[in-house]
């Protein structure tokens, strides 16, 4: 689903905001909220991009945040929780069957995508995959999780929508070392464009529990998600280039 990043870049990028903000606020707080600041960061992206996704029943509106290379840039509150869904959209030259093909290519993910340590298509069928994986963390423990990604599609429009939602049932007991993520829910949704190319649109928001401050949670996430949406992209030119 994205191309291969360095992580020490990606880590820069969403945290070249002002880093005296940072450790004075968690100087305030407890001793068990001072993990360190880029492992935490890290661990937003990671949980955000690969696992969480739009919540069902957000109904704030969307306001924008900004547009970085041709990608708006969206936010809404999601009630109740003080966190952000982020909403990336773009427009690219590549049909949605092209850009499908790089998203349901999970065996590929361990190549490229940070972090990844171990994935494991445990069910497959043409629309619908169940898919354990696990994250290996720098400062704090490795996470794992499982996921039933399903496809779907309009053939009257040629829209494609990938969906992803947690299937702890359907994937092995929780086991040490790893902290069990079990809120997980995205999607990406493709459709055509009269040029021939796609509207692709990601929407997204992480919580990856423990005591991180919803702050940092939005501020990373303002960074990172476009960031993360281009390296997909980036992902689908070089498969189509092979």
């Amino acid at each position: 689903m994205y191309s291969s990043l360095d992580v020490a870049s990606m880590v820069l990028v969403i945290s070249r905001y002002d880093r005296s903000e940072f450790e004075a606020r968690m100087r305030m707080r407890s001793p068990c909220m001072r993990s360190p600041w880029r492992a935490l960061l890290v661990l937003v992206v990671l949980l955000g991009v690969l696992l969480v996704g739009s919540l069902a029943g957000a109904s704030a509106p969307w306001d924008q945040v900004t547009e970085v290379e041709g990608m708006q840039v969206e936010r809404r509150l999601l009630p109740g929780t003080g966190r952000y869904e982020v909403r990336v959209s773009t427009s690219v030259p590549f049909p949605p069957q092209v850009i499908f093909e790089t998203l349901w290519r999970h065996d590929e993910y361990p190549a490229f995508v940070p972090y990844l340590k171990h994935l494991a298509i445990l069910k497959q069928s043409p629309n619908e995959k169940v898919i354990y994986e696990q994250i290996t963390m720098p400062f704090v423990r490795d996470r794992d999780y499982t996921v039933k990604v399903t496809a779907e599609r309009e053939p009257a429009t040629g829209r494609i929508q990938v969906a992803f939602v947690s299937a702890p049932e359907d994937g092995p007991p929780p086991q040490a070392p790893y902290v069990r993520v079990t809120a997980i829910q995205g999607s990406w949704t493709l459709v055509p464009t009269r040029d021939g190319g796609s509207l692709v649109t990601y929407v997204v928001t992480s919580d990856p529990g423990g005591a991180l401050p919803a702050w940092l949670v939005n501020r990373a996430q303002r960074k990172a998600v476009p960031t993360l949406v281009k390296a997909m992209l980036d992902r689908v030119k070089h498969n189509v280039a092979q």
